[in-house]
């Protein structure tokens, strides 16, 4: 009988063996690491992007792929200090929102291709956290006079849509948000025909528009021949609606309709603003079934 024998493998580090060629330092491809292979499995499982935010790193990997050309450093795969280079310069004039999504795009060709993103160095997180703290907010954009007129003329004739009547159209008339919520009945005086407005009794209003909010003095609002429009009126039917005779002249309402004493916030005003314009859409893109169903307008 025959006994077989165990041959124990070769080592490696024996002469015979075979060793593997070393890396090519001077190849970035081979100097830097690839994605292992259970970060490429996740990576592959990543949900794929928006068409539209496709589009753009696409365009962002170009301006990157350009610039590294331009200084004649190698994209792909980038270093870290490459990478913070070209978002420190573009740190100047992208905006946060801008820098990151230039940042994502990087990171997300080079997971494409295998590589570690160099994004995630603290090196990189740093310039755009820097970017994130600095940033302005964005103030949304005002509305013009004649848009905020028709919303206006379209509230309904119910407790908030009296207020915000009121509201609107002293705003079409060039009074911020800080000037509305801010002012008090003790500081609106009324003529025969006319409004004027002590925006700067309490020291609560700020210079938001032309009517001359924080420059000192008094405000005055004139009428308009259409008393649907005229902010004058509207004021008057407010404090007559709301029986408000001290205190904020702008009040909460609550959702069961009862009008509280505290006065509106800035926010408050953009959340009307909001819902005053959803409802002129949604009411002009019920327009057409109206007039197919032979309802007046």
């Amino acid at each position: 009988m025959t006994t077989g024998r165990i041959v124990a493998p070769a080592d490696p580090m024996s002469a015979g063996a075979v060793s593997e060629p070393a890396l090519n330092v001077s190849d970035p491809s081979e100097a830097t690491p690839r994605v292992g292979s259970a970060a490429a499995v996740t990576a592959r499982q990543r949900p794929p992007a928006r068409a539209e935010t496709q589009r753009l790193y696409a365009t962002d990997w170009r301006v990157f792929e350009d610039w590294c050309r331009q200084q004649n450093l190698v994209p792909l795969p980038a270093e870290t200090a490459t990478v913070a280079a070209f978002l420190s310069e573009g740190a100047t004039t992208l905006s946060a929102g801008a820098l990151s999504r230039r940042a994502a795009a990087i990171a997300a060709r080079h997971r494409q291709s295998g590589f570690a993103s160099p994004v995630a160095d603290p090196a990189v997180t740093v310039i755009l956290g820097a970017a994130r703290r600095t940033a302005r907010p964005r103030r949304p954009t005002p509305k013009p006079p004649a848009m905020l007129v028709r919303m206006a003329v379209r509230c309904p004739r119910d407790l908030a849509g009296t207020r915000d009547r009121a509201l609107l159209l002293l705003a079409a008339n060039g009074l911020g948000r800080a000037a509305l919520v801010g002012l008090d009945v003790e500081h609106v005086r009324f003529s025969a025909t006319t409004a004027e407005l002590s925006l700067n009794a309490v020291g609560r209003q700020t210079s938001e528009g032309p009517a001359g909010e924080g420059r000192g003095g008094r405000v005055v609002v004139y009428p308009d021949s259409d008393r649907a429009v005229c902010p004058v009126q509207a004021l008057r039917d407010w404090l007559d609606t709301s029986d408000t005779q001290f205190g904020p002249v702008f009040r909460k309402i609550d959702r069961w309709g009862t009008l509280e004493h505290r006065r509106l916030g800035t926010d408050a005003i953009r959340r009307i603003l909001a819902r005053r314009t959803l409802r002129r859409t949604a009411r002009s893109h019920k327009a057409p079934q109206r007039i197919r169903d032979g309802v007046a307008g």
